[in-house]
């Protein structure tokens, strides 16, 4: 049951994400209070039901200290150099994020998912305006069915009615990519990325079934214009 104080917190970042999506000390209250619920304890269970996974909650792989100016300087085309050239257009670093203490089973998803989020940008091809940042929640969700893409994804739409209608037909692409990927790709949760850095990008997404332009055939095939035309 929430307290009054964590409703009041939670009701504030609500709002201020909705005035502002890319306010992310906001995004991390919202976090923290979907991460203590039971959707994500029965998420959890879920995952672990599947030996595979469960191996995974064993394994507890962390991404660990990140150097980015030395994964600059691996090959073009390899993972690490993606993820340090992505970074640096973006001006951010690893170093920046906010992790949290704990070995338990809950406190390995929080660090996992936040500290490889950025990853999952490179790997998918999502950017992080809105509408990319909505894609990227929406392939979470296909994936992992947590509690936290869905209330991303209701203040994502909140944002692009009161703000952001210019960008909706975008917004709504970029969801619909999310979640066409997400659904025909294998499970990202729990790769070990530290061991993968210098393995060529497109290589890496080919292991896990991320066929990015078999998605993007697949959507302008379906656009308005498209089926208006054949049935012209």
């Amino acid at each position: 049951m929430m307290g009054p104080i964590q409703a009041f917190r939670y009701a504030r970042a609500f709002v201020r994400i909705v005035q502002d999506p890319t306010n992310l000390d906001e995004v991390f209250v919202l976090a923290d209070i979907s991460e203590e619920s039971d959707q994500l304890r029965e998420m959890i269970e879920n995952l672990r039901s599947d030996p595979a996974v469960a191996e995974i909650f064993e394994a507890k792989p962390r991404l660990g200290p990140v150097d980015q100016a030395a994964l600059g300087r691996l090959p073009e085309g390899t993972l690490g150099h993606a993820y340090a050239s992505f970074m640096g257009a973006r001006g951010l670093s690893h170093e920046d994020l906010k992790l949290v203490e704990g070995e338990k089973d809950m406190d390995w998803i929080r660090n996992h998912l936040r500290e490889t989020h950025d990853l999952w940008h490179v790997l998918t091809g999502f950017d992080t305006d809105v509408a990319g940042e909505l894609g990227l929640q929406t392939f979470y969700l296909a994936q992992l069915e947590g509690p936290l893409p869905v209330l991303l994804l209701a203040v994502g739409m909140m944002n692009t009615l009161f703000k952001g209608m210019d960008d909706a037909r975008h917004r709504m692409r970029e969801i619909a990519r999310g979640w066409l990927l997400g659904t025909r790709a294998k499970s990202l949760f729990g790769l070990a990325f530290a061991e993968r850095w210098d393995q060529p990008l497109e290589e890496l997404r080919a292991e896990f079934a991320l066929d990015l332009d078999g998605v993007e055939a697949a959507l302008t095939a379906s656009t308005p214009e498209r089926v208006l035309a054949e049935a012209a």
